[in-house]
């Protein structure tokens, strides 16, 4: 068994694995003796492999020093490059060899969503889990739409203006402010970028009501949000009941009036897989059911 290319200016040659494993395992004890060991062969045959390998890569991987074999320059850079290599090697081996065919199914939802539902969803779908992997993508729900349309992603809970075409079931979700247990009152956002529903009906609803307020921190990650918010010094919004539990949900608070419901659209692509239709279905019964009631 060979290796082709595996390390783009290292080697530009086939190298068998056998070869490859047995440099890792002297790398790794800084001795051609404790190596065979490791490897269930003879020092002999040990020194020979590295003696090959070493002919394959035309230069010394090794210095001989007082407390055991050093690795060259160009032996550390053969060490890195071979751990990858290696461990996609055997990576493949566990999936062609022990794996069953798994389905795919590709789901995309703002990362708040996910926090809040996949779970749920994942205890739907029972023992047909076992047979499912789950490429989830989280993003803005523009951007997830995009994606759909893409065919990136096969289903998609996102919240957008208009009702997308596709849409199997929509409902109207409350939305209740986020802020620290301790938070001091000041009107300060941490939000997702222009475009954001939430965001839309953050600032419309404090415009609205005369509240002053300003974007203090603006990310496309959920963790970058609930950080601020847990300075105390930031407010956000989020799904009624997807708040994190060390956060204080409020559906008002003096300086924050009511946020009004937002939408809330399941969307699967044409021609999906009955797997990602029942996970369709699992998402509307449970969670879009739940909200709506």
């Amino acid at each position: 068994m060979s290796l082709m290319g595996a390390s783009a200016g290292v080697m530009g040659m086939d190298i068998e694995l056998r070869l490859l494993r047995s440099f890792v395992a002297i790398h790794e004890t800084g001795s051609v003796s404790r190596a065979a060991d490791s490897m269930a062969c003879t020092q002999a045959a040990m020194s020979m492999r590295l003696k090959l390998i070493e002919a394959e890569i035309g230069a010394p991987l090794f210095l001989r020093r007082p407390g055991g074999l050093q690795p060259t320059p160009r032996g550390a850079e053969l060490y890195a490059r071979a751990l990858g290599v290696l461990s996609a090697y055997d990576e493949m081996l566990s999936v062609t060899r022990s794996r069953p065919p798994r389905d795919r199914l590709r789901l995309g939802m703002p990362d708040d969503y996910a926090s809040g539902w996949l779970g749920g969803l994942i205890s739907d779908l029972g023992s047909a889990f076992d047979r499912l992997e789950i490429d989830l993508v989280c993003d803005l729900s523009a951007n997830l739409m995009a994606a759909l349309e893409r065919r990136e992603i096969d289903l998609a809970l996102v919240t957008t203006a208009a009702v997308p075409a596709g849409t199997t079931s929509s409902v109207e979700m409350a939305l209740n402010w986020v802020t620290a247990p301790d938070w001091d009152g000041e009107v300060t956002l941490a939000a997702y970028p222009d475009g954001c529903v939430f965001r839309r009906a953050m600032t419309q609803t404090l415009d609205a009501a005369g509240q002053a307020w300003r974007v203090g921190v603006q990310s496309k990650g959920q963790a970058g949000i609930f950080a601020a918010v847990r300075s105390g010094r930031a407010v956000t919004a989020v799904a009624a009941g997807t708040g994190p539990a060390d956060l204080t949900e409020r559906t008002s608070a003096p300086g924050l009036p009511a946020l009004p419901p937002v939408p809330v659209h399941l969307v699967l692509a044409e021609g999906a897989s009955p797997w990602t239709q029942r996970a369709a279905m699992a998402l509307s019964k449970r969670h879009l059911a739940r909200v709506s009631a």
